[in-house]
């Protein structure tokens, strides 16, 4: 194999000679044994690894700190003034109202008003800073990718011809170019998380805390496991640490997505198999595998995609195998409150969470019904806001 530091200051130091960042560019040798490029110039913080330079870095870290005091000062003070605007109205928390009334009601408030400007515009400004960046560098990084998909272990299968429906196009939660659209879809959605999620997500600690309550088979038989719609790979990751012998699969329709996925999982020398398609017509064989899960998947499409999501975990499991998929809606979370409904109007109005009124109200439990499962709606909660989550069980 090449010597990685030849590579590095030869080829690639000198593709960016003309960035801000090359002399650091220069200086970098990549941490992991396998992967002959890689593009940490800054280093890494355990699993996290950091932006290219100090500026954007220190912009995203001020991001995060301001939404973590969004949610704890200015969200708070929102949340007040809601619950007042309820009791002034002869109203309790848990009462509901029709989606007009409540959104009516909510927007009114200028408190409510400014959380819902700063979330917003704190999201559409953290994506083009980090964009930005990836851009700035596009070679050097497309180059990473390139190296990525031309190693192992584990695979990756894009399908450079497949069609992608509409509804997959869509800039879900205003990411540009969401997951299709944009070349750099991976790294974009991997650093935002540390904004959007309250203070962040830089260990993949939030996979993590999903995977806690992870159910087994009945026979304790874990061979085979499915991620589906895997986006950046980070749960098909923790999922190949808690099941080391299984063969894990993660699917997509995202290239994008999926090349991230790839390359940061040969640089973590994981052997996790990546494959481009829909997660409700996937081609694998009928019954081969043992637990099929997803994660903040099911708010991102149509109502009909996600019924036919459960009847293919169905279709793909084998008798006695599992499928526990995570989101907002498949726990204990309040629903048809004035106040949740609001919520969901939110995530679809100024979010671009396109599907979420849908989703709001699906019935997650009886469409798993409808596929065949057995389903257990009192499951183990795998999101720390929830005491509960439905799982499905395909009877052996």
């Amino acid at each position: 194999m090449m010597n990685r530091r030849t590579l590095f200051t030869s080829t690639v130091a000198t593709a960016v000679s003309a960035t801000p960042i090359a002399k650091a560019l220069a200086r970098d040798v990549a941490k992991a044994d396998g992967l002959e490029l890689d593009v940490e110039p800054r280093g890494s913080r355990g699993l996290f690894e950091r932006l290219p330079s100090l500026n954007a870095e220190s912009g995203l870290d001020f991001h995060t700190g301001y939404r973590v005091w969004m949610y704890k000062s200015l969200h708070r003070s929102a949340l007040k003034q809601a619950f007042k605007l309820l009791r002034e109205n002869g109203l309790k928390p848990t009462d509901d109202l029709p989606i007009d009334d409540a959104v009516a009601l909510f927007t009114s408030d200028p408190t409510i008003a400014l959380d819902l400007h700063n979330w917003e515009r704190t999201q559409e400004i953290m994506w083009r800073e980090i964009k930005a960046v990836y851009d700035k560098n596009a070679d050097l990084y497309l180059e990473e990718l390139a190296s990525a998909e031309k190693q192992g272990p584990g695979s990756l299968e894009l399908k450079p011809d497949i069609f992608i429906p509409d509804y997959a196009k869509y800039e879900i939660h205003i990411q540009p170019g969401g997951y299709v659209g944009d070349r750099f879809s991976g790294y974009i959605y991997y650093h935002g998380q540390n904004v959007v999620f309250p203070n962040g997500n830089y260990q993949d600690n939030l996979q993590v805390s999903w995977s806690r309550a992870m159910p087994r088979p009945a026979d304790g038989k874990v061979q085979r496991v499915l991620d589906q719609g895997c986006s950046d790979g980070q749960f098909s990751m923790v999922l190949k640490r808690m099941f080391p012998d299984a063969e894990v699969w993660g699917d997509d329709i995202a290239a994008p997505m999926l090349r991230f996925a790839h390359m940061r999982t040969v640089e973590h020398n994981m052997n996790i198999n990546y494959v481009q398609g829909l997660s409700e017509e996937s081609q694998f064989p009928d019954g081969y595998f043992d637990l099929v899960t997803n994660n903040l998947l099911v708010h991102e499409m149509p109502a009909d995609k996600v019924r036919d999501l459960a009847k293919e975990a169905f279709r793909v499991l084998r008798p006695g195998g599992v499928f526990y998929p995570l989101d907002s809606y498949t726990g204990d979370q309040p629903r048809n409150t004035a106040l949740s409904k609001y919520d969901a109007w939110r995530n679809y109005r100024w979010n671009h969470e396109v599907w979420w009124m849908e989703y709001y109200d699906l019935d997650i439990a009886q469409a798993m019904r409808d596929a065949g499962f057995e389903v257990d709606e009192n499951g183990p909660a795998g999101r720390t806001d929830t005491t509960r989550n439905v799982i499905g069980y395909k009877r052996a």
